[in-house]
């Protein structure tokens, strides 16, 4: 048994924020580093009955303390964290035990908080349906953009690719304002879950991407085919939105399904919906880490290219026999 009580008495939640990415303010306050939030106020850090604890409030990570934190962060269960922040071992379980069922139902309650939350917010974004106002009052310089990213003005319609003159956010506490090409992100019922927006200047370069709406979670995987949901004679998974939708457009597969990760770190969460099927990884080159464990946990084919597959593609004028001859080179790995 733990010692809960000496374990957050003597961790630093503000130093745990930092060495999880996040860049406090004086005020406690950054954009969340558990689900790479970009919104500056939207976690927060602060003292309660003489206690730091954490909200996450752009996105679905909840809230807590020290140790839920650490639960969150590093992927443990309670003990994990405990053990992590070096907790000390007790010998009384009915007060270990009562401290843990305190700390359960406050996690409960915070967590449903935070659907209920987000589930308000994903409403609301439906109904205003502002995909479809980025797509129909689309200029020509964003259409000409996505035809040069490989995705021709059908493309474009049959994805509802859009763009937005100017797209307002914040950046280091700053306003910040340029235009974006815009990827709406559907469920399998094509009900728009967020839309992503590719800022054309980011305030840096590896700054790219923001959300329409901050408090949904991250970014959910990007299915090019919504209706067709997790399933296809072969299931490509390539590391990016725009990267499934050129594979999608170019190959026309019209069984296949591809299959964008937002992020080299969030393959994870497929796993179950991909195990045992015929499932294709790409990985970008360079980040192979992530994807090499995933292609393994799906018992997957891999498929090592030279280059990112849609500049790839692009360079060489590839068109679907390509994609043919690569599902057949796609080799399985041990």
């Amino acid at each position: 048994m733990f010692d809960i009580e000496g374990i957050l008495a003597r961790a630093d939640l503000m130093e745990l924020v930092r060495r999880a990415g996040g860049e406090v303010d004086n005020h406690g306050k950054c954009a969340c580093p558990l689900h790479g939030g970009h919104n500056d106020n939207g976690f927060h850090v602060y003292c309660k009955d003489g206690r730091y604890l954490w909200n996450c409030f752009s996105g679905d990570c909840g809230g807590g303390d020290a140790i839920t934190f650490v639960q969150k962060w590093q992927g443990l269960d309670f003990r994990g964290a405990c053990a992590f922040l070096g907790g000390d071992i007790v010998s009384d379980p009915v007060a270990m035990a009562e401290s843990a069922k305190r700390r359960h139902e406050a996690a409960e309650l915070k967590e449903n908080e935070a659907r209920l939350r987000t589930e308000a917010r994903r409403k609301e974004l439906q109904q205003e349906e502002l995909h479809l106002t980025y797509h129909n009052e689309m200029k020509d310089w964003a259409r000409l953009a996505w035809v040069n990213r490989g995705l021709s003005k059908d493309w474009q319609g049959f994805f509802y690719l859009g763009a937005c003159e100017d797209k307002r956010i914040m950046f280091k506490g700053a306003e910040y304002h340029t235009p974006t090409l815009t990827i709406p992100i559907f469920d399998e019922s094509r009900n728009v879950l967020n839309i992503k927006h590719r800022l054309i200047n980011p305030p840096k370069p590896t700054d790219k991407y923001r959300p329409e709406r901050e408090g949904l979670g991250a970014f959910p995987p990007l299915l090019a085919i919504p209706e067709q949901g997790y399933d296809g004679a072969v299931i490509w998974v390539v590391e990016g939105e725009i990267k499934a939708l050129v594979c999608c457009a170019v190959a026309d597969h019209k069984d296949w399904q591809y299959i964008g990760v937002p992020g080299r770190t969030q393959y994870s969460g497929l796993v179950d919906k991909l195990k045992g099927k015929n499932v294709i990884v790409v990985p970008d080159p360079g980040a192979e880490q992530d994807a090499w464990s995933f292609c393994k946990a799906v018992n997957g084919r891999w498929l090592n290219l030279e280059n990112k597959i849609d500049d790839f593609v692009l360079a060489n004028g590839f068109d679907g026999s390509m994609y043919q001859s690569w599902e057949r080179q796609a080799r399985r790995i041990r």
